[in-house]
């Protein structure tokens, strides 16, 4: 056995195969456009460049039917890190909310003017016998002077504000959210965005999701290249 021979013939069976597969992945994007002499085509257009409408439908289709279903969503936003941030989050901003004085939600005035309505009645229902030594102005204007300053905790459980909030989140996670998005036509906006690509971008695109694949299947080509040329020593030399 010509060792020599034997490794030259595996050594271009592999350099062929290589080159066949690397070629072969190039011709699925090149050339970008036909090309042609004349009317008459010499070269046709990259098989993706081809079929980049249907591909960006089919991305489209795949989105909607398998990754954003209402199914899926559903599964999203039931999951155990969703609901956390959700309640980290709303934790956080309670706790911002009840910290604050009333009076900087509603103005010092206004509030006077409701608490003194309120009292006014209160007094009118419950100690009819007083009200005709106090009125609506004289309470407002007691207030008003009192300048008393209280935060929202005073009056407001957070656990019980926290519980409410959740229940409606939720609502809305489970039942809009979902109907929301398939309105958005999520798929329609990315089957035209992958459609507007121009052809280096999508080739980009793709190599990089599919490099690692796109280098195993020119090993693979020059793997199976070198044993054909193997083969092919073995069957010269025995012929």
């Amino acid at each position: 056995m010509n060792l020599e021979a034997l490794g030259l013939s595996v050594g271009i069976g592999a350099l062929i195969g290589y080159v066949t597969n690397y070629v072969a992945i190039k011709l699925l994007f090149r050339p970008y456009k036909p090309i042609k002499v004349g009317n008459i085509t010499i070269f046709p257009q990259g098989v993706i460049p081809r079929e980049k409408v249907l591909l960006s439908k089919k991305v489209g289709e795949i989105l909607k039917n398998y990754i954003l279903s209402e199914e899926e969503i559903k599964k999203i936003v039931n999951s155990e890190e969703v609901t956390k941030e959700i309640e980290e989050f709303l934790d956080k901003k309670i706790d911002e909310f009840l910290s604050k004085e009333i009076s900087a939600l509603i103005p010092k005035e206004e509030l006077a003017k409701n608490m003194a309505g309120f009292v006014e009645e209160l007094i009118h229902t419950k100690f009819p016998m007083f009200a005709s030594f106090v009125n609506k102005e004289q309470i407002e204007r007691l207030f008003v002077e009192l300048n008393v300053e209280m935060s929202l905790n005073k009056f407001v459980s957070k656990e019980r504000v926290k519980k409410v909030l959740m229940e409606e989140i939720d609502k809305f996670l489970q039942n809009e959210l979902p109907k929301i998005l398939l309105k958005a036509q999520i798929d329609k906006i990315v089957e035209e965005k992958v459609a507007s690509f121009d052809e280096q971008r999508l080739e980009d695109m793709l190599f990089v999701l599919m490099k690692k694949h796109f280098g195993f299947i020119n090993f693979a080509g020059a793997v199976l290249g070198g044993v054909i040329g193997f083969v092919q020593y073995i069957i010269l030399t025995n012929l």
